[in-house]
């Protein structure tokens, strides 16, 4: 049962403060003044018995707690406005749409078998055309509609742009069965081993690198290329290993010879976010394809 001593506000503050990283950013965005939003944050402080957030620099750093919380909380307010902003004479079943998404293959690999018999189940005049896009990319395909949705890491964006967390994913190391590696999985071994990557920029500094040059090694790329399947099916004939998300490394390990394991030193979690344009906000389509995009990501994450 909800508290009833709750001001449902303090968590859209909360929300706010952690897309901005900051106090007035968020303060700006809410049309509030920044002790307004401080004293919010004060009041979820006492509640939760945790600062919630710390400031590092100029940003506002959320704490393990707030971390663990965002997912629901973000999840909840959308719902909620949905709810609200949704008129009660809404039927999917009388629209005929293309929706239009940005996802990589990793993402059109997940979601696509638990939303496509669905659509075509429940709403058949709904149809789906997705492609992948650089991140250069997301603002003007959202701003000139010719994508709906795209489901992305976290990355900063114009104030037109809304968007919400949909999961934290970790990274696991995937490589072949019987591969020598998995004798001894040493920091060592792993930067010794050559790696494939998998990624759309011809470089690219990622998470798993950031956190090699913390431990003062680097790894080898033996292979870069754009799809996942492509590198998958490449180490499960070679001594190729690659760090790749979690859960999408346990679904293909039901149909493919490969091994995944934990990585032998630490990564951040990699926050993926759903984005729209603020134009689409209210448009019932693009709300009713959201709250499935959420219903889904539940389920895999």
């Amino acid at each position: 049962m909800l508290h009833s001593k709750i001001d449902l506000n303090l968590f859209l503050i909360m929300s706010t403060v952690y897309q901005h990283g900051s106090i007035t950013a968020a303060a700006s965005k809410l049309h509030l003044t920044q002790p307004a939003v401080s004293h919010a944050i004060a009041r979820l402080r006492d509640k939760f018995n945790d600062p919630l957030f710390v400031r590092h620099g100029r940003k506002m750093v959320p704490t393990a707690l707030c971390q663990k919380m965002i997912p629901d909380v973000q999840q909840a307010l959308l719902l909620l406005n949905n709810t609200v902003s949704q008129p009660a004479t809404f039927d999917i079943q009388q629209h005929k749409r293309e929706i239009k998404l940005g996802l990589r293959d990793i993402l059109e690999s997940m979601f696509f078998p638990i939303l496509m018999p669905d659509l075509l189940n429940n709403t058949p005049n709904i149809t789906l055309n997705s492609r992948q896009i650089k991140r250069t990319e997301l603002e003007p395909s959202l701003a000139q509609q010719s994508l709906d949705i795209v489901i992305d890491v976290l990355m900063p964006t114009h104030k037109d742009i809304c968007n919400t967390l949909i999961c934290s994913e970790r990274f696991s190391l995937v490589c072949r069965q019987n591969h020598p590696i998995l004798q001894q999985l040493t920091l060592a071994n792993y930067a010794a081993a050559s790696h494939a990557l998998v990624s759309l920029k011809d470089f690219n500094i990622d998470t798993v690198d950031m956190a090699l040059a913390h431990q003062g090694v680097s790894r080898n790329i033996a292979l870069r290329c754009e799809h996942y399947f492509a590198a998958i099916s490449v180490i499960c004939q070679s001594d190729l290993i690659m760090t790749m998300p979690n859960t999408y490394a346990m679904l293909l390990q039901q149909t493919m010879p490969i091994v995944v394991s934990p990585l032998p030193f630490e990564v951040p979690e990699l926050a993926v976010h759903m984005y729209w344009h603020q134009q689409a906000q209210d448009d019932p389509v693009n709300q009713w394809i959201r709250n499935k995009l959420l219903n889904i990501s539940a389920q895999l994450f």
